[in-house]
């Protein structure tokens, strides 16, 4: 048998490309990706029966509560489905942390506890609320209000929202569950506590 003839067909079987073996450092990485998915998916779980809540993961949210985290989190009012009440947007990497700080958890478990409402699903001209969790633990508030006008039903119904840094946005709850409620008074009862809002962060 001519042994240098066979050599080259046995090379080309073993030559597996080297691109698609993970090993090293590289599986590392995998498992501890793969690790944190589940941790992720175990916390939100968890959020989602203990306090009866809408958890949505996000990629990313604001360091703490503050003017930049207002314009942030409102614009994310748009991008994701936010209908219905108790909803909470939290971050990946604040997931992660409430899993090994217990300190920090609480601090979070604090902020979801203040969201506005108690019921799951909102009704009247109230579209969704709930709370932005930030990555200090502290949380940005918001109602989102349906002021269409319910007489005429041909035109489209414009959605409002109202963004506090403190629970105290949970003074609205009587208002809005009072369909009845004249427009003029709710416009009113929202501008000042959107200045009492301001003067607060002057201070």
């Amino acid at each position: 048998m001519n042994i240098q003839a066979v050599m080259p067909q046995v090379n080309n079987i073993v030559n597996l490309p080297s691109n698609n073996i993970a090993c090293g450092n590289e599986f590392e990485k995998i498992l501890q990706q793969i690790n944190e998915q589940s941790d992720i998916e175990e916390m939100k779980k968890f959020l989602d029966e203990k306090f009866n809540i809408n958890t949505v993961v996000v990629e990313y949210s604001c360091e703490k509560t503050d003017a930049e985290a207002e314009m942030y989190d409102t614009s994310m009012l748009d991008k994701y489905d936010l209908n219905g009440g108790r909803n909470v947007i939290i971050s990946k990497k604040t997931l992660l942390r409430m899993k090994k700080d217990s300190n920090f958890r609480q601090k979070v478990y604090k902020s979801i506890g203040d969201i506005p409402f108690s019921d799951k699903l909102t009704g009247g001209c109230v579209k969704s609320n709930g709370v932005f969790i930030h990555e200090d633990g502290t949380g940005g508030y918001y109602l989102e209000f349906d002021w269409g006008d319910e007489e005429d039903q041909s035109k489209s119904k414009k959605l409002r929202s109202v963004y506090s840094d403190s629970p105290e946005i949970k003074d609205l709850n009587n208002l809005v569950d009072d369909e009845h409620n004249n427009m003029d008074v709710q416009t009113e009862f929202v501008a000042s506590l959107i200045g009492a809002y301001v003067n607060k962060k002057d201070k």
